[in-house]
C-alpha cells in the first residue's frame, strides 16, 4: 500500500514538471508587437505560436523552433523579395524580446549564407500577454 501510494506520488510529480516545462517552452506570442531596428520601426501581428504578418514590406513572421525563452524563426518580405532568418531572446516576462536577423535571399541571390548580412532589433509587445484559463 505505501509502494503504490509513492509510485502515485513520483508520478504526480513528474507530470506536473513535465506540464510545467511544456507551458514555459510553449508561451502564446499571439498580439502586436513593435519592432525596432537601427532605422526603422514596424508593427507585427502573431498567433499564439508565434506566425503573422508584419507592416514592413508586407512581411510574414514564421516561428520554427522556441525553446527555454530561444525564439527562431523565419521572415519573408514579398515588397521587396527578401527573406532570411530571425533568432530573438524573450524577457522573462514575455514583454519584449532582442536579437537579430539576416538575409538568406534578396531577389535572385540565394547563395546568401545565414547570419552573414543583417542586423539587430528589439521586440515590444504592445497588447497584453494572453492569460490561460479564466472563468468556465
Amino acid at each position: 500500500m505505501i509502494r503504490c501510494a509513492w509510485i502515485c506520488l513520483l508520478l504526480l510529480l513528474f507530470s506536473s514538471a513535465a506540464a510545467a516545462g511544456r507551458a514555459f517552452e510553449e508561451p502564446d506570442l499571439s498580439g502586436e508587437w513593435e519592432i525596432q531596428e537601427e532605422d526603422k520601426s514596424y508593427q507585427a501581428t502573431l498567433d499564439r505560436h508565434g506566425n503573422g504578418t508584419y507592416t514592413w514590406q508586407n512581411g510574414r513572421i514564421v516561428t520554427t523552433e522556441f525553446s527555454d525563452r530561444k525564439w527562431q524563426g523565419t521572415w519573408h518580405q514579398t515588397g521587396n523579395d527578401r527573406e532570411g532568418g530571425f533568432e530573438l531572446l524573450l524577457s522573462e516576462d514575455g514583454t519584449q524580446a532582442k536579437g537579430v536577423w539576416w538575409y538568406t535571399r534578396v531577389g535572385d541571390q540565394h547563395n546568401i549564407p545565414p547570419r552573414q548580412w543583417g542586423g539587430s532589433y528589439l521586440w515590444n509587445r504592445l497588447t497584453s500577454i494572453p492569460t490561460t484559463g479564466g472563468a468556465r
